[in-house]
């Protein structure tokens, strides 16, 4: 659709990204398939601008507004200028740890206050919500006991998907000193979360400690990313009974009887599918860094099929 609106207008007149100094030359729409699209005024005839109005939803510029709210985060983390806003608070007042919660919509937020009236309710202390576009940005937790745990923001993502109709997806990062370099940490949490959704994933709660691990393997060759599999699995597939029951022994932290609980196995059949993959590729899965291979590899084995 955007492709036939660029050959009417012109290529130069259509943007799909809004500029924090140009994004006011244009008149914003959004598509029936979520797209965010801008025509340029000066390209555009108040009938066109009419017509247009009634065929997609026209935004208003404070859907669009680069946020003013917590000015010194936005350059800090996403330009990564100036100072930790945190070394200009008073160090009497300072959290002990603060944890980033990244969140992800494929669909535009429309009316922010609202979304973030509900993220404070939830919360019940001092958070900060900053904005980095119009259907992403990051919340800051501020940390003086405990967190909110994995099940509460379950919870929360259920209930803002169910009462606001929006499907948001949160990546939770790890505790970090407020005063350490957080525009950094903030930017290798994002590059995983953006990782971790590209994989598509039910889970809509995601936790960077879970995740990175496909961070790092994705920056392997894509050939050793199709290899390692093979090497240290013996083209084995993740249906087969004995890698299903190796994967589940590796997440009980090697332990037979939890393994046993979960798969609904006997302890002598999970013994039994250990010796055989051992037999069948020479790994001893009681070793730590043996177990680690293995566990990578089928890591990467999920990712290719």
């Amino acid at each position: 659709m955007i492709d036939k609106i660029a050959i009417l207008f012109g290529k130069d007149s259509i943007s799909i990204s809004p500029q924090k100094n140009t994004y006011m030359d244009y008149t914003w729409f959004l598509s029936e398939s979520q797209e965010v699209f801008g025509i340029k005024n000066s390209r555009m005839s108040n009938e066109q601008k009419s017509l247009l109005s009634g065929i997609f939803t026209k935004l208003e510029l404070d859907t669009l507004l680069f946020p003013t709210a917590h000015n010194n985060w936005n350059e800090y983390l996403f330009n990564q200028n100036g100072k930790n806003p945190f070394d200009l608070e008073d160090e009497s007042k300072l959290p002990v740890s603060v944890r980033f919660i990244h969140f992800y919509s494929n669909q535009l937020f429309t009316n922010k206050a609202e979304y973030e009236e509900a993220l404070h309710a939830f919360f019940h202390k001092e958070v900060l919500i900053i904005w980095s576009s119009s259907k992403e940005g990051v919340i800051i937790e501020k940390i003086d006991d405990q967190p909110l745990h994995h099940s509460f923001l379950e919870h929360m993502q259920e209930i803002i998907a169910a009462d606001l109709y929006h499907d948001v997806s949160f990546f939770v990062g790890k505790h970090y000193n407020p005063l350490s370099d957080l525009h950094l940490y903030y930017d290798i949490e994002h590059q995983c979360f953006l990782k971790a959704i590209k994989l598509k994933k039910q889970n809509k709660v995601l936790w960077f400690s879970k995740e990175m691990i496909n961070y790092i393997l994705s920056f392997l060759p894509i050939e050793l990313q199709n290899e390692l599999p093979k090497l240290f699995l013996n083209n084995m597939k993740l249906e087969d009974t004995i890698l299903s029951t190796v994967k589940i022994y590796l997440q009980n932290n090697m332990n037979v009887t939890a393994t046993s609980k979960q798969a609904f196995l006997h302890r002598n059949t999970v013994q039994y599918r250990l010796d055989k993959f051992t037999e069948q590729t020479g790994i001893d899965l009681k070793h730590f860094e043996d177990g680690l291979v293995v566990y990578l590899a089928v890591r990467l084995l999920e990712i290719i099929e």
